[in-house]
């Protein structure tokens, strides 16, 4: 368990660099903002996107992944939106953009910075995986879910390049970033005006307890994703993980196969 004293220490150093809440990218903002406006067309979204010629580059990427890809290969803008949709785009254009929010300078930070980007790809490839085979819920969203339920350790990571002490310990690193990233996640999200969906996500995302009245929800999907990720089959205590048990998901048959690994690669591709 970490040191509430250290941990304090962190969030303390976190409001002196005013880095508790990043900003979401220029593009990921315009992009949503065209796409929640009805008269909004095509080309308007097209426009917005082709400003960020990397964005661009990685969207058209991941529309030809196995997880969006149909029988002819996209390649242009103007093909993926009207082939997925202006929501999905947009949706996948804030995916994308976040990426832009995991630089570090120092070597053992920017080790740590994409490993936790990676993790999260390898999240969202799940999510998307488990909500469309196990559930009625939005992949699109469940992408999402999957690469914003850790965005509350990039600031962790972020100001542990003026720590020297965590530049020599990236496990007590991690630790930090595993213990912090719930709550400084919630309010990042809120932030970005994101639907509460997302706070709750982000909250409940390492909670292998958690439970719900309902049917299963985005926080299970991506709770049965970790878990898939990092092969648990039940609790701590040694019980079923209840977000499993709710979406029918047997946790001890892989999911990742060749679709998983190209949908990962197409969401870490430039980091």
């Amino acid at each position: 368990m970490v040191n509430p004293a250290l941990e304090q220490a962190i969030i303390n150093k976190i409001m002196e660099k005013g880095i508790a809440l990043p900003v979401l990218p220029d593009v990921a903002i315009r992009s949503r903002r065209v796409a929640e406006q009805p008269d909004s067309t095509i080309q308007d979204l097209v426009d917005v996107v082709a400003q960020d010629p990397a964005i661009a580059a990685r969207l058209i990427q991941v529309a030809n992944s196995a997880m969006y890809r149909g029988v002819q290969k996209i390649n242009g803008l103007h093909q993926v939106i009207t082939r997925l949709g202006m929501r999905t785009v947009s949706q996948l254009i804030v995916s994308l953009s976040t990426q832009q929010l995991f630089k570090a300078n120092h070597v053992v930070i920017k080790k740590a910075m994409q490993e936790h980007w990676s993790f999260s790809a390898q999240i969202a490839a799940l999510s998307h995986r488990i909500a469309r085979e196990y559930t009625k819920l939005d992949v699109d969203q469940a992408l999402l879910a999957g690469l914003l339920h850790g965005v509350g350790g990039i600031p962790v990571i972020v100001v542990a390049e003026d720590i020297p002490k965590l530049q020599e310990a990236p496990a007590l690193l991690n630790e930090l970033v595993m213990s912090l990233q719930p709550r400084l996640g919630a309010k990042i999200v809120q932030a970005w005006d994101f639907p509460p969906m997302y706070e709750d996500v982000v909250r409940e995302a390492n909670n292998l307890d958690y439970t719900h009245e309902g049917s299963a929800n985005h926080a299970d999907v991506v709770i049965a994703a970790i878990a898939q990720a990092k092969g648990l089959t039940e609790t701590p205590d040694g019980k079923p993980i209840p977000a499993a048990e709710k979406l029918g998901l047997d946790l001890s048959v892989s999911l990742i196969d060749q679709e998983i690994d190209d949908a990962i690669r197409a969401l870490s591709a430039g980091f």
